[in-house]
């Protein structure tokens, strides 16, 4: 095993009485000093305990710097030292050292998200990179813009921010939502470095609050289903994009901006998510038909006119859908309603429709409040379609 102690370097004298303070490490009869920046007269340093002492002269705050930084550099190689052996059953000192420098200046945590955030939105995980580049902004906010490494992010530095959030009237869901991307982040990062070192999040306890979803009442999915609007405007495309929704047991906007004409059969509309990669199968009824006939005639390969074929189509489907969510709002204040329309809404409010007309939580999947989607497609899985698709179809009657 490398050993490490502080020293100094009488080969390296830069005057008769000033002697380099070093860190030594010393690994299969090979040795490599790291100068430390400070000089001392050999007098003051006691090479039992490595460190400098006073001799009722010298400045005893600056004494107190420099073994304080000296016992840094000192436990930082000694962490270099324990994990280089974790990972390498053979190393030289050299290992070590590549060690060091990874902990030191390595990659540094903001630039490392900054990087994901990127990764994520070339592939057009749009949804993820929003929340990634959300949690980034609340921790430069609250722990300032300059980034730092991996090692720098500790216990003390997560509950200092955990503590700002809080005094900052941030809610409890937020603070959960920020910490979880931050905590996959940092374990992602550590993986992918071969870092292996304490989780800085262990003394920090965070768990969501059981929200009430603000879903719909049967009587306003009438009223936004039957409003008449001008065919072709964009609030006319707004509502029939959430009543598709709606009828489709809640696809997602990501998934119905997406949806090209190739995913529709005779019978069926069969697609996967985008989210999760998951095969997802939707029986036919008059509603979803009723709906697509109307866009029968789009030009390309996308069943709505959300953007041009000119587009790319992620790109597109983020001005999309910052269109639609206005769009929706208008039909909100039309209708005079307390909440304005979220497309997320037309999901949460088939399954409470659905829950409160007597179906099945185990079929349904509790859309709203339920613990994981895991579990939902536990259950789903050895349900045959047509249960499903009689379900779905029950509760489109009864909007209309």
């Amino acid at each position: 095993m490398a050993t490490v102690k502080s020293s100094i370097s009488k080969r390296k004298k830069y005057s008769k009485r000033q002697i380099p303070l070093v860190v030594q490490v010393l690994h299969k009869r090979k040795k490599k000093l790291f100068i430390q920046g400070f000089s001392v007269a050999e007098s003051l340093f006691d090479p039992t305990i490595g460190r400098i002492i006073n001799d009722g002269k010298s400045d005893p705050e600056l004494i107190r710097r420099i073994n304080s930084k000296c016992e840094g550099i000192s436990r930082t190689l000694l962490k270099s030292v324990s994990m280089t052996e974790k990972k390498l059953c053979v190393y030289e000192i050299e290992d070590v050292f590549k060690t060091y420098d990874l902990l030191t200046h390595g990659t540094g945590f903001y630039s490392y998200i900054s990087d994901k955030i990127r990764e994520l939105r070339q592939s057009g995980h749009e949804g993820t990179a929003r929340a990634y580049n959300s949690s980034l902004s609340s921790m430069k906010k609250f722990l300032g813009s300059r980034d730092f490494p991996f090692n720098k992010l500790s216990p003390q530095v997560i509950t200092m921010y955990h503590k700002q959030l809080l005094a900052s009237g941030v809610c409890e869901n937020t603070i959960c939502f920020y910490l979880h991307n931050i905590k996959a982040l940092y374990r992602k990062g550590c993986q992918e470095m071969g870092l292996e070192q304490p989780s800085p999040f262990r003394e920090v306890h965070f768990k969501t609050e059981k929200t009430v979803k603000r879903c719909l009442e049967t009587d306003v999915i009438k009223k936004v289903s039957r409003l008449e609007l001008e065919e072709g405007s964009t609030v006319s495309l707004a509502r029939d994009i959430f009543m598709f929704s709606f009828y489709t047991r809640g696809m997602s906007f990501v998934d119905i901006a997406l949806l090209k004409k190739a995913d529709l059969f005779p019978d069926e509309i069969c697609y996967r998510r985008h989210k999760t990669g998951q095969l997802m199968r939707v029986g036919m009824n008059r509603q979803i038909i009723r709906i697509l006939t109307k866009y029968e005639n789009t030009v390309g390969e996308y069943v709505f006119p959300l953007f041009t074929e000119e587009q790319e189509p992620y790109a597109g489907y983020k001005n999309a859908y910052h269109k639609i969510r206005y769009a929706l709002k208008k039909i909100s204040c039309s209708l005079g309603l307390s909440t304005p329309l979220r497309l997320h809404a037309a999901r949460h409010s088939w399954a409470t429709i659905a829950k409160e007309h007597g179906i099945p939580v185990h079929i349904i999947g509790e859309c709203l409040g339920h613990m994981s989607e895991e579990t939902t497609r536990i259950y789903l899985k050895d349900l045959d379609r047509s249960v499903l698709d009689d379900v779905n179809n029950q509760i489109a009657e009864i909007v209309g």
